[in-house]
């Protein structure tokens, strides 16, 4: 009984991590939100759709090759999948994006700390960078711990604030719906009005994020409870996701031009919401923040390592510094955008991979078959 209470709650902690590190200054300022999802108004099913299918396949195939292949770097998945020179590459390039994603958390952490609290520029950086140094210095096991305790709160703290925007501007979702899909509102959004594009980029940079991440978990851990509790984050993310989506259409005459909307709809709830809410948004960069940091240092030095803290400190203070003179709105649409689209690219190996992985166990099983009978 004991052991089945471990496991499930060990499920319980896979899918905490998994929302959290999806939950980051994007989506939980509802920013990243907005520009792949609810730009497109009544399209933005086909959006979710295409982001759900991919998020799933490559997340369901990180964590069972990280386990199958017993990989000691998560980052060497991407040689399994490309090969020796292409693999190497994706290896570097999503350390780099790594990196660079956390810069763009540390900008979404300082437009919130500016737009809620009316904090001097770069406060708000450097809160949210000295709490992730801290964390990445422990290494993995407290990169988890800390993630799932806090991302089933960020997802219920999004929820209240959605639904309640929701019935209070229900009255104008029609006719806002019907505004977005003539191209009445001006949105930054990705995809140039495909919302297929949209959904592929948008899983594209996740999965840069979610791959050496997701392998070196699943080489570390039972594949079955990481691969539950990743399908479990699936449905909270993108139910979530759906949800948000209305809230902001509902309110898209203000909410099209904020750097921060998730906190224009709390405001038009109740100011001391919104502080508290800004406080969650917090959460919600910084526990994506953290195994940012983790993946782009783990590509240099090795985990625990007085390197690895070294270059954890110095990366994580140039990583704030870059972000305090940047804007956070062209970051989310410029980098998310491009580097999504290269990030799909890597969803075609992983097919070929997978599929040749299968058909070569299939003839195993049929040679190991056919032996005995032979003899």
């Amino acid at each position: 009984m004991e052991k089945k209470s471990l496991q499930f709650m060990k499920v319980v902690s896979f899918c905490g991590a998994c929302i959290a590190f999806y939950i980051g200054a994007g989506f939980a300022t509802m920013q990243e939100i907005i520009q792949y999802v609810a730009s497109y108004g009544s399209k933005l099913w086909i959006v979710i759709a295409v982001n759900a299918a991919i998020y799933i396949y490559t997340d369901l195939s990180f964590a069972t090759n990280g386990n199958r292949l017993k990989l000691k770097r998560g980052g060497d998945i991407y040689t399994h999948y490309c090969g020796k020179y292409i693999g190497g590459f994706f290896d570097y390039f999503s350390a780099l994006f790594c990196y660079a994603c956390f810069i763009v958390m540390c900008g979404g952490a300082n437009a919130t700390a500016t737009q809620q609290w009316g904090l001097p520029n770069g406060v708000g950086a450097i809160i949210l960078t000295v709490f992730v140094i801290a964390t990445v210095i422990f290494g993995l096991d407290g990169v988890i711990e800390a993630l799932g305790k806090i991302g089933p709160v960020i997802v219920f703290f999004i929820l209240v604030v959605s639904i309640i925007s929701i019935f209070n501007g229900a009255g104008n979702f029609m006719e806002n719906l019907k505004a977005v899909d003539a191209g009445k509102h001006e949105i930054v959004q990705v995809g140039n009005g495909n919302p297929f594009l949209s959904g592929a980029s948008y899983a594209g940079f996740m999965l840069l994020w979610f791959a050496s991440f997701l392998a070196e978990i699943g080489s570390k851990n039972r594949v079955k409870e990481v691969n539950i509790g990743m399908l479990f984050s699936a449905v909270f993310i993108m139910g979530t996701m759906v949800i948000a989506s209305v809230a902001l259409i509902s309110h898209i005459d203000v909410t099209s031009q904020a750097d921060i909307p998730a906190l224009i709809l709390a405001n038009s709830i109740s100011p001391a919401l919104a502080s508290i809410f800004a406080v969650i948004i917090f959460c919600g960069i910084y526990t994506t923040s953290v195994p940012l940091l983790w993946t782009s240092i783990g590509r240099i030095e090795k985990e625990g390592t007085k390197k690895y803290k070294i270059y954890t400190v110095v990366l994580g203070i140039i990583g704030c510094v870059i972000a305090c003179f940047l804007p956070y709105r062209s970051l989310v649409n410029v980098l998310y955008g491009l580097n999504g689209y290269l990030g799909f690219i890597l969803v075609a190996f992983m097919l070929v991979y997978d599929i040749r992985t299968r058909m070569s166990k299939k003839v195993k099983v049929a040679v190991e078959e056919v032996a005995p009978a032979v003899v």
